[in-house]
């Protein structure tokens, strides 16, 4: 079949800038190109990246745009005319998949076919606006609840689809977890809803019982990458000169190749975060799985999807903000190197059910699926 993947206005393709939501597509177009489905990608030309590029069955189209700005009016502004001008350069389509606002909106059926909208983030009780579409593909039955309860109007073309890892994450998963250093990382942005003051508090409490141990902060704290600004970290930089073990704050990491070699060094990954409206299938957790490490996040919904508390990971509660539920988990692994190496092995084989070819056989059937309605309709 022929799938357009409009991403949106402000990070390239390949992922040179980060962006989650930019990985993922990339591997399942990769993943839909590699099983014959003839795939064309539109995203931000980038520095030296080409207008347009071909690979078997896979296409890249690339426009000109702008970084994120810092006003909301401006950022609605460029997607919306970044939209249109994704609308008239996208070749007709069965499937048109996007994460835009705007572009649902504004492409003409006629060009996009199935219109396929992944909603990525907490709805805003605006989903009704995309009464025109034909699938709101939610990241997690947690997204999926919150769209039926907002927007009753559309709940019947909701469907959760999870994300994926990506190919580079999924090769990295191996049944064999190598000898670790004592470390704790955390990787996501440097923000107050992320709860790192949560996972520093914590760890000052474990460390003075199990020393030896390090805690590793890796992600972008500047605003203009979705961090809380200097000020922040300079708290944070402050709450951690208090703790009798080590604690580095390395900054961002992009590079896949590095991030994964990163978590291979850890024993634990922790995600503590509070934001119970900011998160829809966080996949920091599910790479730090793929690469063995022991996952510890704390009990949002959002969460409850693929980590089963002491199963295949562990849950602490976020609304204890003295971290002391959380020092209780990371003193319990810090003990114990048998239960991690049994939490972590359950962990691997969870990561595997994220894999870009596991995730994109479950678009294409519900692809199939919408265009077999069309069909019957016509």
């Amino acid at each position: 079949m022929r799938i357009n993947c409009i991403i949106g206005p402000f990070l390239p393709i390949p992922p040179l800038m980060g962006g989650a939501v930019e990985r993922i597509f990339l591997a399942l177009c990769t993943e839909w190109a590699r099983q014959g489905h003839q795939v064309t990608m539109i995203s931000r030309l980038y520095k030296d990246l080409p207008r347009r590029e071909s690979t078997r069955n896979l296409t890249h189209l690339r426009l000109r745009s702008f970084n994120a700005p810092k006003s909301k009016l401006l950022y609605r502004l460029y997607d919306i005319l970044y939209a249109i001008r994704a609308a008239r350069l996208a070749p007709p389509a069965d499937i048109t998949i996007t994460h835009s606002v705007a572009l649902p909106l504004v492409i003409p059926i006629s060009t996009a076919g199935r219109i396929y909208v992944s909603v990525a983030r907490y709805p805003k009780r605006h989903m009704w606006i995309y009464r025109r579409v034909h699938r709101l593909q939610a990241v997690s039955t947690h997204i999926e609840r919150a769209i039926q309860q907002q927007s009753p109007s559309v709940a019947h073309l909701t469907r959760t689809i999870p994300n994926c890892v990506s190919a580079a994450f999924a090769k990295a998963i191996t049944d064999v977890r190598h000898n670790r250093r004592k470390e704790i990382i955390f990787v996501g942005r440097i923000a107050r809803e992320k709860g790192v003051e949560i996972l520093i508090r914590a760890f000052l409490r474990a460390s003075e019982k199990h020393p030896g141990w390090r805690l590793i902060i890796v992600g972008p704290s500047e605003t203009r990458q979705g961090g809380d600004g200097a000020d922040y970290l300079d708290e944070l930089k402050l709450l951690a000169s208090e703790s009798p073990g080590e604690i580095e704050f390395t900054g961002p990491i992009f590079e896949e190749a590095k991030l994964i070699s990163r978590f291979q060094q850890a024993e634990v990954f922790v995600y503590p975060s509070i934001a119970a409206k900011g998160e829809a299938l966080p996949l920091a957790p599910i790479e730090a799985m793929a690469c063995g490490c022991v996952v510890v996040v704390s009990s949002l919904d959002c969460f409850n999807d693929y980590l089963k508390n002491g199963e295949n990971g562990y849950a602490f509660d976020e609304n204890d903000s003295s971290g002391a539920s959380l020092a209780t988990i990371l003193c319990r692994l810090m003990e114990s190197d048998s239960d991690r190496q049994k939490i972590a092995q359950r962990g691997i084989a969870t990561a595997r059910e994220y894999a870009p070819s596991v995730i994109a056989r479950r678009f294409v059937e519900d692809f199939h699926h919408l265009l077999s309605l069309s069909s019957s309709k016509s």
